[in-house]
């Protein structure tokens, strides 16, 4: 088990702060976040590699708080592959096993066996991977940390080692934290999923429910969600406008979930939830929307007649912008339905979706199972600098807690007010980068 409460940390200028949440044991977490956010950083704070500052941390139920590395039965995989230059393949494998037949097996299981005549200083990036993952295996830890260890091999090689690695951790019952870029991989190997930014957790839980119910639009467009509407939330009531495909649980008026209402300039959706009347955000995925040449009876709520403004395919899956009254609805087919549908630039479509389909959430954030919640337009109110709020566009000195949201890059004018009541869908500036800080690598202490 990995449990984290308030957990803070500091690397040169940059710092974690008030991390808390809990990977069970046995259990395969998942940290994911935009470069700088302090990934790598959380799991050498964990391992022992970088001091704590304060907060708790606990390791299979022990106090691990002040205990050196090699105490903390961790096994660290960096990015990197860091091995011993100076021993081979098969000595870097064996290096802290007790059992040397053991860690032979594990080499022959995620494919280090067959170099191991090789020197390290010979080996590819994603060769070094794979060393550096069967050793940390080798050692049968507790807890096994992974810093991005699939990301330099290829994508044939990368599925079979993230299947075999999934099912040793099954065998071992070892407690697993990733960092990973890769959502995909975030989905099929996570129990828990982590989102991190700026030193906080902005919201963690089951993957499902961490990119179905994002907690801010920040959240939202981080992970994907192509359409995200900033405007108004009215409530309708119990009556729900669209029942099909809604959760068991989810009755009129049952667990405080209505009918609502949601206006964004000429869209208006319905959807149902618990969320209170006022400004928020409406979060719809791509492949939720299903799109027709011609209108059909169907159960969803949401219809729109657009035209198709632009099409990009990649491979089986086709994107499609549908022009709706002006404002921009994106849909994700195959691509082998869309050629069915013939569609292409200029032709008019029907897009339609089921009001469950539909998440909202306040700007502020609020949903969050844990850490701070995202940044609201309220604490981003004050004087015109030049800077841009993300959300509306209005230029403000920004108070935020997010480091991710101070120093956006937006060139254009001021649009609205800080009431933000914008009908377009939310345009993300790109955050300043964030040098990297030297971190120093033991791999003796922990495996890597």
């Amino acid at each position: 088990m990995i449990e984290l409460t308030g957990l803070e940390a500091q690397v040169g200028t940059f710092r974690l702060r008030d991390i808390t949440f809990t990977v069970p044991a046995g259990g395969y977490g998942v940290v994911i976040g935009p470069a700088g956010s302090g990934k790598t950083t959380l799991l050498e704070t964990i391992a022992g590699v970088v001091p704590q500052l304060g907060g708790g941390l606990r390791l299979d139920g022990r106090d691990a708080r002040g205990a050196p590395p090699e105490r903390r039965r961790v096994g660290f995989v960096y990015q990197q592959g860091y091995l011993f230059p100076h021993l081979s393949v098969e000595e870097n494998v064996t290096y802290g096993a007790a059992d040397p037949a053991f860690a032979r097996d594990v080499a022959r299981r995620v494919g280090a066996d067959a170099i191991f005549g090789r020197a390290v200083r010979a080996l590819s990036g994603g060769e070094r991977q794979l060393v550096a993952i069967a050793r940390a295996l080798a050692m049968r830890p507790s807890v096994l940390l992974l810093d991005e260890p699939f990301s330099a091999l290829d994508p044939r090689r990368r599925t079979e080692v993230r299947r075999t690695v999934r099912a040793l951790h099954r065998e071992l019952e070892v407690t697993v934290l990733q960092v990973t870029h890769d959502f995909t991989e975030a989905g099929l190997l996570g129990d828990v999923a982590i989102l991190l930014d700026g030193g906080r957790v902005l919201q963690y839980g089951p993957p499902e429910h961490v990119f179905r119910r994002p907690a801010s639009p920040y959240i939202a467009e981080f992970l994907g969600a192509e359409n995200v509407f900033a405007g108004s939330v009215r409530v309708l009531g119990d009556a729900a406008p669209d029942w099909a495909g809604a959760p068991p649980d989810a009755e009129p008026g049952s667990h405080g979930h209505h009918a609502i209402e949601f206006r964004a300039g000429p869209l208006t959706l319905y959807t149902v939830g618990d969320a209170a009347p006022g400004p928020g955000y409406a979060v719809l995925r791509a492949e939720e929307v299903v799109l027709s040449r011609e209108p059909h009876p169907t159960s969803a709520r949401n219809q729109f007649a657009g035209t198709i403004s632009e099409l990009a395919t990649l491979g089986a899956l086709t994107r499609v912008t549908v022009d709706v009254q002006g404002t921009p609805l994106v849909a994700a087919l195959t691509t082998r339905s869309a050629k069915e549908l013939a569609l292409a630039p200029g032709t008019p479509v029907y897009a339609s979706f089921k009001a469950m389909a539909v998440h909202l959430c306040l700007a502020g954030g609020a949903a969050t199972r844990a850490g701070p919640a995202a940044t609201s337009l309220a604490q981003c109110a004050g004087a015109s600098d030049g800077v841009a709020c993300r959300y509306c566009r209005t230029r403000y000195t920004c108070r935020a807690r997010l480091p991710s949201l101070r120093s956006p890059r937006v060139e254009t004018p001021p649009r609205r007010g800080p009431s933000c009541p914008s009908p377009l869908p939310i345009q993300w500036a790109t955050p300043s980068p964030r040098p990297r800080t030297h971190r120093p690598s033991w791999p003796s202490m922990h495996g890597a």
